[in-house]
């Protein structure tokens, strides 16, 4: 008998949750780090090799993070370098998260939607 009355608003939330996914094709896929202390930030291989910088956050912790490519929409940390990079007339440049994506425009039209931007616009570089 339980598992009937369970059976119909699992149904009802499977339903949305494949909405929601294929509702959304765009996602960003920056991978950040918190370090506690700025030297642990800077020995990291996001800082070292791959030369992102350490920003201090409000909390007094240290975030280093990487855009990578997701899905073949190449990510940019700025506009400016999604503008240079993002040439295909097919595509335009949109904020996602803390990233910049390389998008078409056929998924922006057919209602894809973007992470709400959170673009580091002045990051507190404190630690060198």
């Amino acid at each position: 008998m339980f598992l009937s009355y369970a059976t119909m608003p699992m149904f009802a939330f499977t339903i949305l949750l494949s909405f929601f996914f294929l509702n959304s094709p765009i996602k960003s896929m920056e991978f950040g780090t918190l370090f506690e202390k700025c030297p642990d930030c800077l020995a990291d291989s996001c800082h070292k090799d791959k030369h992102r910088p350490c920003m201090t956050m409000s909390t007094g912790w240290f975030l280093c993070y990487t855009c990578e490519i997701d899905l073949g929409d190449d990510q940019y940390y700025t506009f400016e370098e999604c503008k240079t990079g993002c040439t295909n007339t097919n595509r335009t440049c949109a904020c996602d998260g803390m990233c910049v994506v390389c998008v078409r425009k056929s998924v922006l039209e057919n209602g894809g939607y973007l992470e709400p931007c959170n673009l580091p616009t002045t990051p507190e570089i404190t630690c060198k």
